[in-house]
């Protein structure tokens, strides 16, 4: 997956970050997915604790390629079988704060089946995570850019990562 969608540096958002050596930065690999069912819903991820809305997915495991990780993280966060259609892309992620680079390779998905109970984390149980349907692309969008100049850099960098990807699914 060759297509950049953007990359999400700290130092544009934040003048005063500090500058480490970014070859010691931890490297995780994460996928994404602009899920839809047969209605065209998107499916979101709503963590009520924080009040912000994002895109299901998740880390790769070792050994895991990208589709068998979307699938996987797919049914644990929305309880869903799916059919992975396109790749959109991959969002990069320079977190200065944590030291910490993150490559998010994103996709377009189809529901297919009935969704099952969702199998969250603990911490996504302590964050509220309960998966969302909205009715549109743009309803997505506008949900998950609500909080991308949020105070926490945190919920800032997943909103505007998240962001960019449904933009790149219109």
């Amino acid at each position: 997956m060759d297509t950049i969608i953007t990359i999400l540096d700290q130092h544009e958002m934040d003048s005063t970050a500090n500058s480490n050596d970014r070859d010691s930065y931890r490297v995780r690999v994460a996928v994404r997915a602009v899920l839809t069912d047969d209605t065209n819903r998107v499916a979101l991820m709503y963590a009520s604790q924080r009040g912000y809305y994002k895109l299901p997915g998740g880390g790769v495991d070792d050994g895991e390629d990208l589709q068998t990780a979307l699938n996987r993280e797919l049914m644990e966060e929305v309880g869903a079988t799916v059919a992975i259609n396109d790749e959109l892309g991959q969002v990069i992620e320079w977190r200065d704060y944590k030291n910490f680079k993150q490559t998010s390779y994103a996709y377009t998905a189809t529901l297919v089946g009935d969704l099952v109970a969702p199998d969250l984390t603990e911490s996504e149980i302590e964050e509220g995570f309960e998966v969302k349907w909205v009715s549109s692309l743009d309803e997505a969008i506008n949900l998950v850019e609500a909080q991308s100049n949020s105070g926490e850099i945190g919920i800032s960098f997943m909103c505007k990562r998240d962001a960019a990807i449904l933009r790149s699914a219109q």
